[in-house]
């Protein structure tokens, strides 16, 4: 192997090791942290990278602690140690400022819309560009506009004892850290965020709010009647359950059925409001026939998705059917479905990809339910209604505008309910994670909550602290929105770590399974993947279908945090490990 080849090499394993070092010691300065304040892992990274290595050009003449290992130390022109201005632009200017915080800070805040999705691009992109850099040139881009190079060193045993001791202690208590979810709490693992947001004199302040200026979440709703006509809840991850536990609180309330009485759902295709309206008037002699007859219907009405399994809609159809059977017929309550029309009958791969815009489907069901409203609820004794819309259909997007604006993202339903009906529309947020699966304000509310006992509770955005968090539901986000510019008002009902995800429900594959493959294969060859997974496993035990588990909400990022990375960090410290052996 080449001398030249080889020094990469080791610059490599070199870089590795310190950005091991880099984030270990991030975790343990945050362990520290959040005893006192909440700091961003993110930040906590950045910052201990500056001081990491600006600290290892002035203090170590360009020695980390991971080049002791590989035998390698960052020199000025001449082969002599680096000058502080030397140090400064190449740790500081170049790899902290251009390297990290340009792309990671400084460029989304000349764009008025931005994602975290943009900055991983950038973030790569940068990555990418340094790694072909380093190959065309043998040598980084900030060692070559600061003049500096990387050169063979070796260091003293003993030197290398202290250093590989350090190296071992830090990758140590760093890893007990990171694990600890996984071995301590493996039970909410899924849907509880880790590290918790520490108790801070702000989230103190929230939890005064919440016992003393909010309200049972079902009153709340009710005082929202009383100032708006509408009122949208924006549901939360679809299969959530404990969401409609809520919903069945509110409609069988008396006071929903004496002055209310409608309900909207994005779930079901206006095709199928005349079958809806048969079921919901109907008086079935058994369980099982209201079972049977539910499971067509919810097969039969679901516009987007060859099959929608989720138990929460299933169940309340079939409470809204009993609670009819005792009503009176000038009370019993009205549904309306409200997403695009569907002919699945006829249904080709052709028109299902015409049929189905997402970029219009949000105007649609805007139409819909506003037609519905005008028609049959505008001018009666009941003319309210409650509207079921998920997330982002959920959200008053329209304080987007200009050149920055995105058409799908500045026309959400409610926006479009919002702007047909000015003053007479009000949309509540459910505690819930963000678009990105993380927690909402980094944890900070769900913090103030369980400081506060976690009770069920809402109230309005305007007025609260929580108004004036923000906006950072959604993946896409304007540094300048608040809560209160999105949403009417919040509901907290039930904490993360007691909301659950439903699939399945009673006969949901009787007389289906054929239907079902000829729908997905309208779809896509996923579709029938997982259609084909189903009925072999309903084939199998029709109860297979129907199961419960946490939502999870944190699965994914945890999984990050506890599980990946650390396999990364221990990858590290064995690289080093490896070194450490060879150059003793």
């Amino acid at each position: 192997m080449k001398k030249g080849r080889h020094i990469l090499w080791l610059q490599s394993a070199s870089a590795f090791m310190d950005l091991s070092v880099i984030y270990c010691l991030s975790i343990l300065l945050g362990a520290v942290c959040r005893k006192f304040t909440y700091i961003q892992a993110g930040d906590l990274f950045v910052a201990t990278f500056g001081l990491y290595y600006l600290g290892c050009g002035y203090f170590l003449h360009g020695v980390s602690p991971s080049k002791q290992l590989t035998g390698l130390q960052v020199l000025g022109k001449g082969q002599v140690p680096m000058k502080t201005k030397q140090m400064l632009l190449r740790e500081f200017a170049l790899k902290l400022f251009a390297g990290i915080l340009f792309p990671s800070y400084l460029l989304q805040l000349g764009f008025k819309i931005w994602s975290p999705f943009y900055t991983i691009i950038v973030q790569v992109f940068v990555l990418l560009l340094s790694l072909l850099w380093l190959l065309a040139f043998k040598k980084t881009w900030w060692e070559m506009i600061s003049q500096t190079r990387t050169f063979r060193h070796h260091a003293t045993t003993s030197r290398k004892n202290v250093v590989f001791l350090s190296y071992t202690l830090v990758h140590a208590f760093a890893l007990m850290i990171m694990l600890q979810p996984v071995f301590q709490d493996r039970p909410h693992f899924s849907n509880i965020f880790y590290p918790l947001y520490p108790v801070t004199r702000e989230t103190n302040q929230y939890t005064a709010f919440i016992k003393h200026s909010s309200k049972d979440p079902v009153d709340y709703l009710f005082d929202l009647f009383k100032r708006y006509d509408m009122v949208v809840l924006s549901e939360r991850y679809h299969p959530e359950y404990t969401q409609y536990d809520l919903i069945k609180k509110i409609i069988g309330d008396q006071r929903f059925i004496d002055s209310v009485g409608n309900v909207f759902t994005e779930t079901g295709s206006v095709s199928f409001q005349d079958t809806l309206d048969t079921y919901l008037n109907t008086v079935f002699t058994s369980d099982s026939e209201r079972d049977r007859s539910t499971a067509v219907l919810q097969r039969k009405s679901n516009a987007i998705w060859p099959l929608w399994d989720l138990t929460n809609h299933f169940d309340l159809l079939e409470f809204v059917n009993r609670l009819n059977n005792t009503l009176p017929d000038t009370l019993r309550v009205n549904w309306f479905y409200a997403d695009i029309p569907v002919d699945w009958e006829k249904m080709t791969r052709q028109n299902y990809r015409k049929g189905f815009t997402a970029l219009r489907r949000d105007s649609v069901m805007a139409l819909h339910i506003l037609e519905k409203y005008k028609g049959k609820i505008a001018g009666k004794k009941r003319n309210k209604a409650l509207v079921i819309l998920n997330t982002n259909h959920g959200y008053a997007l329209h304080h987007f505008g200009g050149a920055a604006a995105i058409s799908w993202v500045d026309s959400s339903t409610t926006s479009y309910l919002m702007a047909a009906m000015p003053g007479k529309v009000a949309n509540v947020m459910l505690n819930t994670v963000t678009y990105m699966w993380t927690p909402v304000q980094h944890g900070k509310w769900e913090t103030a909550f369980r400081e506060a006992g976690n009770p069920n509770a809402g109230f309005d955005f305007s007025g609260s602290p929580f108004g004036d968090d923000t906006w950072d539901a959604f993946f896409l986000s304007n540094r300048l929105l608040t809560y209160k510019q999105i949403f009417t008002g919040f509901i907290f009902y039930q904490p993360l770590e007691n909301q659950l995800k439903r699939e399945g429900f009673p006969y949901e594959l009787d007389h289906f399974q054929d239907s079902l493959l000829r729908r997905a294969a309208c779809v896509d060859q996923s579709q029938v993947a997982l259609a084909k997974n189903l009925i072999s496993l309903y084939n199998r035990n029709p109860a297979l279908l129907i199961s419960t588990s946490p939502a999870p909400y944190a699965l994914w990022l945890n999984g990050l945090n506890s599980i990946v990375i650390p396999l990364l960090v221990l990858l590290a410290y064995i690289v080093g490990m490896v070194y450490y052996a060879r150059h003793r």
